[in-house]
């Protein structure tokens, strides 16, 4: 009962998440808020239903460490394909007018910033001197900060045999974003920005520390189980 359960539960991901991916394909169209959230929230939070009642249902140490691995690892992936949907795919966040530039054009250049908190200090000083939006400075502040943080959740638990302390934690997630605005700058779907690095990164560790208080540890203990 419990495979045909997950078998469903999988399947309506795949055709949700499949739907997001493939409407992004095709031509003039792009992604909104709705309709991408809407298609990982359902999985997300079927999925996490799920992991919960199976855990609780079962009275078996393995058993549970299978569930609980086999289930965070979907979810892993699925936070890949989220990543990969907001950074690469057409949608509202990223559709800011890079699309009207040549990729490696002298504008491509200039739109990139590699100094550290250049980005971050002009949206300050911008925002004390009213040339600038506050809910754009917070919306472009608080995304860079969320959008990595659920590694600091993930990677702990899922590699935590070869991520022992903060220190390898902080070198992988740097690794990772730089990946990942190296590819933006190559494919040009988004702003190539050294800040971004810095944000992701930040908000991945507070997440990370986060994980290793004893508070959260009793939660995740409580609700699935994790050992201490």
């Amino acid at each position: 009962m419990r495979k045909i359960i997950n078998s469903i539960i999988i399947g309506i991901s795949i055709i949700l998440i499949g739907f997001v991916i493939i409407f992004s394909l095709l031509p003039n169209t792009v992604l909104n808020v709705i309709v991408t959230l809407g298609g990982f929230a359902i999985p997300i939070f079927l999925i996490i239903v799920t992991m919960i009642v199976e855990i609780k249902k079962s009275k078996d140490i393995q058993e549970k460490d299978y569930i609980r691995n086999f289930w965070l690892k979907i979810l892993f992936i699925i936070y890949w394909l989220l990543l990969i949907t907001i950074l690469f795919l057409k949608n509202e966040y990223r559709m800011g007018g890079f699309e009207n530039i040549n990729t490696f054009s002298k504008e491509h250049f200039e739109t990139s910033n590699i100094i550290p908190f250049a980005t971050i200090i002009d949206y300050i000083s911008r925002l004390f001197s009213n040339n600038i939006n506050t809910s754009i400075v917070i919306i472009n502040l608080a995304t860079n900060l969320l959008l990595f943080a659920p590694m600091g959740f993930f990677i702990p638990i899922l590699f935590k045999n070869r991520i022992k302390n903060i220190k390898q934690f902080g070198i992988i997630m740097v690794i990772i974003t730089i990946f990942v605005e190296i590819v933006q700058f190559i494919t040009y779907s988004g702003s190539t920005d050294i800040d971004d690095i810095i944000l992701n990164t930040v908000g991945a560790i507070i997440v990370y520390m986060l994980m290793k208080t004893k508070f959260v540890k009793n939660l995740l203990k409580k609700v699935i189980d994790i050992p201490e």
